[in-house]
This record gives C-alpha cells, sequence and structure tokens, in this order.
C-alpha cells in the first residue's frame, strides 16, 4: 500500500513539473497586416519619374485569456530596405507606442500603428524601389510582454545587417548643389 501511494504521489508531481515547465500562453494575440494608405505619382519627363506609397501596419488584438487585462502599450520597429546613393541597405525604423485600454475576454481591437513612406525613383536606366521587409510588434503591459508578433523568421536575420538612418535614406538622387550664377559684379 506504502509502494502505491508513493508511485502515485511521484506520478502527481511529475505531472505538476511538467504542466509548470510549459511556457505560458500569450494573454493577447495580435495579428498585422500591411495597409496602404496613400499613393502619389510624379512623373517628370526625360529626368524620370517616382512613386511614393505611405503604409501602416493594421494590427488586430485579441484578448485570448478569460480574464480581462488591464491598459497595455503596443509598440513595434520595422526593417525597411532603402534606397540609398550607392546601394540599398537595411534601416530599423521605430513605429511609434500605441496605448490599448483594458479589455474584456474575447474583445478585439484593430488599431493602425505607425507610418512608412516608401519610394520608387526611376531614372533613363536606373530604378530605386524601397520596401517593407519585415516587423517585430510587442504588447506589454508594465514590463511584462503579454503579446508579441513577428513577421517571421528572416527578422532576426535582417536585424544583423541593420544601418542607422541616416539623413540620405528619404531621396537616392544627388540633388543639385548650391546655385552660382555669373553675373554683374561676380
Amino acid at each position: 500500500m506504502k509502494l502505491l501511494t508513493s508511485i502515485l504521489s511521484l506520478g502527481l508531481l511529475l505531472m505538476a513539473g511538467a504542466v509548470a515547465a510549459e511556457p505560458a500562453k500569450p494573454a493577447l494575440s495580435l495579428t498585422v497586416k500591411r495597409q496602404l494608405l496613400d499613393s502619389e505619382h510624379d512623373m517628370r519627363g526625360r529626368q524620370g519619374n517616382t512613386q511614393h506609397k505611405t503604409f501602416t501596419l493594421r494590427v488586430e488584438v485579441v484578448n485570448t485569456s478569460s480574464s480581462p487585462i488591464g491598459e497595455s502599450t503596443l509598440s513595434g520597429d520595422a526593417l525597411v530596405a532603402r534606397a540609398g546613393l550607392e546601394k540599398e541597405k537595411i534601416v530599423k525604423e521605430s513605429l511609434g507606442t500605441l496605448k490599448i485600454p483594458a479589455m474584456k475576454p474575447n474583445e478585439r481591437l484593430t488599431l493602425d500603428l505607425g507610418r512608412i513612406t516608401l519610394s520608387e525613383v526611376e531614372w533613363r536606366n536606373r530604378k530605386f524601389e524601397e520596401s517593407l521587409e519585415e516587423w517585430k510588434i510587442v504588447c506589454k503591459q508594465g514590463d511584462t510582454e503579454i503579446g508579441k508578433s513577428v513577421s517571421n523568421d528572416r527578422y532576426e536575420t535582417l536585424a544583423k545587417e541593420v544601418e542607422p538612418a541616416g539623413p540620405d535614406h528619404r531621396d537616392p538622387r544627388p540633388g543639385p548643389g548650391p546655385r552660382r550664377f555669373r553675373g554683374l559684379g561676380n
């Protein structure tokens, strides 16, 4: 009898340890999709043409837990391929932070996070096209992460190639220098 109770108690301890070792399920489920907000096209004749598109990330937040969740914050970063003067480079851009109000169980919210403007510049024989590569969205309540969405596994690989965003990442065309006019008195 003592053997049977010790085997049962050992089995219960092992099962309790296995349940405790499982990672906690996130309280919020995040679904992220890229959404086009605005598109603008500029024809420059023989010089080429330019197209600008403004995107946002539309995040659907769902409370998957059986209890209400208090206020939290949603933030994220996007990895964008920007056209520079010589080559394309990957830059990390912040999408900002949004406050999420308290949510009831199974409640859904749809929020737009960040604005990313991408350009496509075409000259006579050359074309530069910027693109939104990957993103990572995190929802935190205080310092605790309660939800997370990463576009795919490639995010971590590309994040290692990130270069700091400089002043030249917006327009790949070399602009004209200061104009010097020859006139009277020069």
